[in-house]
C-alpha cells in the first residue's frame, strides 16, 4: 500500500482524529495561531484557501473566528474529505476540491484571489522537489498585502541537534501515551511506532531554513517563524 492509499484508509484517519491532540505538541495553539493570522488583515468576510485541509480544523478554526469567511479547502484523501464534507456539508461559503498538491495547486480555485493560504501538518509530505513551485503559485493566488501560513512538522539543520529535537518529542508523547490514554509504552516503543508511521504515511520534513529558502526563491519578500514548540513551528511568509 502506498502513502497515499494510507490516507484514505479509515482505520489511519480516525487514529489521527482521535490522536492528533494527544500527540502533537501544541495543536491547539498551532490553529489558533494560523486562524487569527488568517483573518487579522482581512475585511470581516476573507477568502482563505486551506490546502492539505484534511477534515478542517484549520477551517474550523477560522469560521468560529468569522463567520462569513469564505474557504476553499483542497485534500487529496477521499477519507479526509468525507468528514470535512459531513462537518462544512450546510455552509455554502465553504467549498472542497479533492487534489494532490504534489501536482501543485488546483487549475481552477474560486475565488481566484486570497486573503491568506493556510496549511497545518500537511506540507512535509510533498517532494521536496516540488516545493518551490508550489509555493510560487501560492504567492501568485495571494492578494496583495496577503499571508502565506504554514504550520507544519520540521527537523533540525544539524543530525545532533534534530536527533535530539526528535527524541525530545518521543520522551514527550511516551508522557502523553500514559497520562492522557492510560497506556503504558517505552520510549524505544513509541519511537520504533513513529519512525514506522513516518515511512508508512511518506513524512519528509524539511528545516526551518529549507522552508525560508524555498518561500524566498519562490519569490516572498519576508519569511517569519512566529511559532515553535518541539519539532513543530509556523512559518508565515509574505511581500509586505
Amino acid at each position: 500500500m502506498t502513502d497515499k492509499e494510507e490516507w484514505n484508509s479509515k482505520e489511519i484517519v480516525n487514529h489521527l482524529l482521535k490522536t492528533d491532540d494527544i500527540l502533537i505538541p501544541g495543536r491547539r495553539d498551532t490553529l489558533s495561531i494560523i486562524a487569527r493570522l488568517a483573518i487579522t488583515l482581512a475585511s470581516d468576510q476573507p477568502r482563505v484557501l486551506d490546502i492539505g485541509c484534511g477534515y478542517g480544523d484549520v477551517t474550523g478554526e477560522i469560521i468560529k473566528l468569522s463567520p462569513l469567511a469564505s474557504v476553499c479547502m483542497v485534500d487529496f484523501s477521499e477519507e479526509m474529505l468525507r468528514l470535512a464534507k459531513e462537518r462544512f456539508g450546510n455552509n455554502n461559503r465553504v467549498k472542497i476540491i479533492k487534489h494532490d498538491l504534489n501536482n501543485g495547486l488546483p487549475d481552477r480555485l474560486e475565488p481566484s484571489k486570497f486573503d491568506a493560504v493556510v496549511s497545518c501538518y500537511a506540507l512535509h509530505h510533498v517532494e521536496h522537489e516540488n516545493k518551490v513551485g508550489l509555493y510560487t503559485q501560492i504567492r501568485q493566488v495571494l492578494d496583495e498585502g496577503g499571508l502565506f501560513i504554514n504550520g507544519d512538522r520540521f527537523t533540525g539543520e544539524s543530525p545532533v541537534i534534530s536527533g535530539w529535537e526528535f527524541d525530545n518529542w518521543i520522551t514527550w508523547m511516551t508522557k502523553q501515551i500514559k497520562n492522557e490514554l492510560g497506556i503504558d509504552r517505552t520510549f524505544d516503543q513509541v519511537k520504533a511506532r513513529q519512525i514506522y508511521y513516518d515511512r508508512k504515511l511518506g513524512d519528509k520534513p524539511g528545516t526551518l531554513w529549507d522552508t525560508e529558502r524555498d518561500l524566498r526563491q519562490a519569490g516572498f519578500k519576508y519569511v517569519d517563524c512566529v511559532w515553535k514548540s518541539h519539532n513543530m513551528g509556523i512559518v508565515v511568509a509574505a511581500n509586505r
